[in-house]
């Protein structure tokens, strides 16, 4: 009614912007009813998963083995503080992408730190690790969503649409390894700061050794024991990113690299669990994880790795 009215009252004094804004009136009248009409019988679309395979993983005369032809996917997670991005969080990013429903030998997970921090390091071990329960254990109740604190914290009904009698039993036994899991990670800081003290009290003893025997039996009075203060992994040997006290080659950027692999590659073939006691009975279940490793970005590295060929 509005546009009816303009059209039927031209401004007699200004026809040329009466002109234009009836133009504009008119195309914005149209763009709002091209805009409004699917609206009124929205399509939704969904993923048919059962399709995908049947044209991507069916035997074929090109794929007699029924192989997965679906394409490779790299996934890289980067960091640099875990200060300010915790550990925790991290972890269960990874998790999340362990457990994706996706061919396991097509996915490959990298963990770029550009801090070189090892509390990073150590918790995604702590992840890879903790991942050979829970992956297996979303695969087998379908558990969504895969990331382990965004699932135990839902308020819905975990025991809906699940159908296993044994969920309830399983779905205990991982949150409680979920809840040790989250404990170590939050541990982490501490174990770490009391391992370098005790191997770090190792060299001021092996230091305070050296300058006895040179100095016949006693330590020198007028200089101070020199050592150098590191940061230790559990192997006992030298972290070789960022040290808890920076020296030359190990302080924010200016450190070494350091690529790790934390699960190995993955068979083609799927590789079944079975019934085990302690954990949970993974029988007819795909145990395997995708491809994942950390990357501590070196001294002006670029903190990108590249993919594998699957």
């Amino acid at each position: 009614m509005f546009l009816a009215w303009r059209v039927q009252n031209p401004n007699e004094e200004a026809m040329w912007l009466w002109g234009l804004s009836i133009v504009c009136e008119c195309w914005f009248a149209f763009s709002w009813i091209l805009d409004i009409l699917p609206k009124m019988n929205p399509i939704n679309r969904q993923t048919d998963l059962a399709a995908l395979r049947d044209k991507f993983e069916s035997p074929s005369p090109s794929n007699p083995q029924g192989r997965s032809d679906l394409p490779g996917v790299d996934v890289f997670i980067s960091t640099a503080d875990p200060d300010k991005e915790p550990p925790l969080v991290t972890a269960n990013t990874i998790l999340s992408i362990l457990a994706v429903d996706y061919p396991v030998e097509k996915v490959s997970i990298y963990i770029s730190d550009d801090g070189g921090a090892i509390l990073t390091f150590e918790a995604m071990a702590e992840a890879v690790k903790f991942g050979e329960v829970w992956v297996p254990f979303c695969r087998k109740h379908n558990i969504e969503p895969r990331n382990p604190d965004s699932y135990f914290s839902m308020k819905t009904d975990p025991t809906k649409n699940k159908k296993r009698p044994d969920f309830v039993k399983d779905r205990r036994w991982i949150k409680r390894e979920y809840d040790e899991f989250k404990v170590r990670i939050n541990g982490l800081p501490d174990a770490i700061r009391k391992r370098c003290e005790m191997y770090n009290s190792k060299e001021e003893m092996s230091a305070k050794k050296a300058a006895r025997e040179k100095n016949g039996g006693v330590l020198p009075a007028d200089e101070p024991i020199k050592f150098t203060k590191a940061t230790w992994m559990a192997d006992g040997t030298n972290w070789p990113g960022t040290w808890h006290n920076p020296t030359t080659d190990h302080s924010k950027g200016d450190h070494a690299g350091i690529l790790q692999v934390m699960s190995k590659v993955p068979e083609h073939d799927p590789v079944m669990g079975y019934p085990d006691e302690k954990k949970l009975d993974f029988s007819g279940i795909d145990i395997r994880l995708p491809i994942a490793g950390t990357r501590i970005t070196p001294s002006g590295g670029t903190g990108l790795v590249g993919s594998t060929d699957q």
